[in-house]
């Protein structure tokens, strides 16, 4: 097993930086602890879980998580495993 040493230090952050990349999640509260933990095992960057509101036909809204992450190669990592339903944010 290969020690990360960021693992040392807060990796999650409670805020998304600008110069992280992003992407919104479609997920329950419940699968948000699945998708933590396999973050934490497998990518090897600092990342960011929020919560943000889009608005859909201008009419109604709907709340979604946004995963930032300061390496765009964990969201690759991520966009690949299949772990979540994501759709890329501008």
């Amino acid at each position: 097993m290969k020690i990360n040493p960021i693992n040392f230090f807060k990796r999650e952050l409670n805020y998304l930086p600008l110069h992280f990349v992003n992407t919104v999640v479609k997920c329950h509260e419940g699968e948000l602890e699945k998708i933590r933990k396999w973050i934490y095992e497998y990518c090897s960057g600092r990342y960011s879980i929020t919560r943000d509101v889009i608005y859909v036909d201008n009419s109604s809204a709907r709340s979604v998580f946004v995963l930032g992450f300061e390496n765009p190669g964990d969201l690759t990592l991520f966009a690949l495993s299949g772990m979540a339903n994501t759709k890329p944010i501008n």
